[in-house]
This record gives structure tokens, C-alpha cells and sequence, in this order.
């Protein structure tokens, strides 16, 4: 009962909140253009991404933003064609595109933390815009987005991206994931300097980078999977401003092509996103699975009437969500996918779990090909 009534009140603070983070394209689009537009490097850490790259790349290439804009490819110890297409792109528009290339990841790093921060150094542009190689952007992106941060006058910008999943299943579980971070986290405080919450998006961080710099760079971060949500909070907690924004209709992904894939991939961020405490995990997992997907069974099965009427009040924020959620993110959702919550849930536990049985398991975390120690992990963790 207290589990339900938790959850409850978690909801209620999200139906707050939730309109109060914009979508970029309608609030940029009303404002009016910015005086000066001032330099952006756009820094993109690859990794064995043959697959996407190409594509990624040539969306950023072709921003229509009217300030000057230096894209940097970086190719992290790649062993796929990730290289030769980055270095086709940069012989065919040298004027925008540098490719940077990584044959060994010195000790203490992440490769793509430690990617990142080489990019960032040997580049000059005022904004920084950290973005990953499998991102798709509208022509407009960079110029709204520059827009917003401008006339809002944040350090930095986290835009969610519009995500792209095929098939039911994997659809499910990527819209259960999305309402438990909007939950969770609570990006619409993130711009209140006295609340504790910072949210940063691999997909889009754009920052200052003199923020960067004073807030400690990625060097900072070394070793933390979560890297992007990390990167936030250390120019929180340096006093920079922030912003977050739905992204829709201007940055989108395909985050992953199966289901199987997505639970993988969710093997080197649940874990370390709790710091890679057990117990967090355990009660998060038991409060999910007592608000989100016993309530749809025991709204029929429980004898009192009491508990059936909690169960029913768990549902009912349920249904609301699914029908609010796209209204205030722009997003596309099929109402039928509200009786797939529970499988959605269920499969994010699940995930949250394999992310920390696998770790322990392993004593550490394998990621893009590179072990990680979980002794070192855990240090750096404590460190910061």
C-alpha cells in the first residue's frame, strides 16, 4: 500500500512537470531569430558504426545553421569501415567535417568518454555539442536549438530525442523506459539551480565551452558509463544554468533494432546509473513491479475492496500517462499500447537486473570491446 501511494504522488509531481519541459521546435520557432549566432564544434565519437555513421554525419553536415559550424569525427579504435567513411565525408566536405582517429585508449579512460574529450580539445567553436554516431538531425536543428539556449540564456542543452523503435515488443519496452526516467528524473526541475536534478542526453549536450572547461571536462568523468547525465551534473553543481527539451521532430535514433539488443545495451548504464548499488536496485525492481504490473491483475484478483480500489487508482495513472505523455512531448503513440505496460515494465526490470547480475557476475563491465574492472569503476564513482 505504501509502494502504490509512493508511486502515486511520483506520478502526480510528474502530470506537473512534464508540460513544463517544451518541444523545442514550437517554442524555438516563435521566438525570433538571435542577433549573432556564435560558433558551434559538434564533437562525434564512432565506434565500429559503419552501419549509421554515414548518415549521422551527413544530417550534421548539412545543418542550415548561419553561424560557422566545425564538425569533428572521431574514430575510436575502430575495426569496421567506420574510418574510410568518415574519411570519404571529410575529403568530400572539408570545409565543415575534420575526422580525428584513436589507435589506443590510455588507462583510467572510457573509450568514449576519452573520445569525446580529445574531440572537444582540438576544436575552437564557442558552443560544444556532444552527439553520438547513430543520431538522425532536421536541417533546422542546430539553428533552433541555438536559438532556444540563446534567448533562454542557459549554459547548456539536453535535448530527449524522438525514438525510432520497430516492432511491438521492443516499442513497449522503450515507452516504459521513457515514462520511468521522466519519473525518476525529473528533467523539468533540471533548469531550477536550487533542486538537485541535472539531466544531460548523449544524444544532444549543448554547452558553453567555458562551462565545459571550468566544470572539469570529461576528464572529470572518466570512467563513468553514464557519462551524459554525469556531464550534467557537473555543470550543475558549477553553477551553470540548464535547459531540457523534448526534441521531437529535430533529433531522433533508432535505439536499438530488437528487443534482445536494447536489454544488452541497458547492461552498462542501469548499474552504474545507481553507482552501482545493489539495493537500489532490488527496491527500485520491487516498487516497479508493485505499482506498474500487479495492479493490472490485482484490480481483478485482490478480496478487499480497499486494495482493489489502490490497484485500480495505480492503473488509472497508468492510462493517464500513456494518454498525456504524447500530448506534451509531441511523440506518436498508439492508445493500444497501454495494455502492454505491464510486459514493457516487466522487461525493464528484467534489464535492470541482467545490468547488475551481469557486472557482478563479470567483475566489471565489457563495452564496445574494452573490459572495465568494476574495482575501478566503483573507485572512480567514489572520487566523484
Amino acid at each position: 500500500m505504501l509502494s502504490s501511494v509512493a508511486w502515486l504522488a511520483a506520478v502526480a509531481g510528474w502530470f506537473r512537470g512534464a508540460r513544463r519541459v517544451p518541444v523545442l521546435r514550437e517554442v524555438a520557432e516563435a521566438e525570433k531569430p538571435i542577433d549573432r549566432y556564435p560558433s558551434v564544434s559538434v564533437v562525434v565519437a564512432a565506434r565500429d558504426e559503419e552501419g549509421g555513421v554515414g548518415e549521422a554525419l551527413e544530417s550534421v553536415l548539412d545543418q542550415d545553421y548561419p553561424g560557422i559550424l566545425e564538425v569533428l569525427a572521431v574514430d575510436d579504435r575502430s575495426t569496421d569501415r567506420t574510418g574510410g567513411i568518415i574519411a570519404d565525408l571529410a575529403a568530400r566536405r572539408p570545409d565543415r567535417l575534420r575526422p580525428l582517429k584513436i589507435d589506443q585508449l590510455p588507462d583510467g579512460w572510457l573509450g568514449k568518454n576519452h573520445a569525446l574529450y580529445r574531440g572537444a580539445a582540438e576544436t575552437g567553436g564557442e558552443w560544444l555539442l556532444f552527439t553520438d554516431a547513430d543520431i538522425r538531425f532536421s536541417p533546422d536543428c542546430l539553428e533552433l536549438a541555438m536559438r532556444y539556449a540563446e534567448n533562454e540564456g542557459v549554459d547548456h542543452l539536453a535535448l530527449a530525442p524522438e525514438l525510432l523503435s520497430h516492432g511491438v515488443a521492443l516499442k513497449s519496452f522503450v515507452t516504459a523506459f521513457t515514462f520511468v526516467f521522466g519519473v525518476t528524473q525529473r528533467p523539468w526541475r533540471a533548469s531550477d539551480p536550487g533542486a538537485k536534478e541535472a539531466v544531460g542526453v548523449g544524444a544532444f549536450n549543448l554547452l558553453k565551452r567555458e562551462a565545459y572547461l571550468q566544470a572539469g571536462t570529461h576528464g572529470a568523468i572518466r570512467l563513468r558509463p553514464d557519462d551524459d547525465m554525469r556531464l550534467a551534473r557537473l555543470l550543475k553543481d558549477a553553477g551553470y544554468s540548464q535547459g531540457v527539451a523534448y526534441g521531437t521532430g529535430c533529433v531522433s535514433v533508432e535505439w536499438h533494432q530488437t528487443l534482445g539488443g536494447a536489454v544488452k545495451g541497458l547492461e552498462k548504464s542501469i548499474f552504474p546509473g545507481v553507482d552501482y548499488r545493489l539495493s537500489a536496485i532490488v527496491a527500485a525492481s520491487l516498487l516497479l513491479f508493485l505499482t506498474n504490473i500487479w495492479p493490472f491483475a490485482g484490480v481483478f484478483l485482490a478480496r478487499r475492496r480497499p486494495l482493489r480500489l489502490l490497484f485500480g487508482a495505480d492503473v488509472l495513472a497508468v492510462l493517464a500517462m500513456y494518454a498525456y505523455g504524447p500530448r506534451v512531448s509531441g511523440y506518436s503513440l498508439p492508445p493500444q499500447y497501454v495494455l502492454l505496460h505491464p510486459f514493457g515494465m516487466g522487461t525493464f526490470i528484467y534489464a535492470a537486473f541482467r545490468s547488475a547480475y551481469v557486472a557482478l557476475a563479470r567483475g566489471g563491465i565489457e563495452w564496445r570491446g574494452t573490459f572495465y574492472p568494476l574495482r575501478v569503476l566503483k573507485g572512480d564513482t567514489r572520487s566523484n
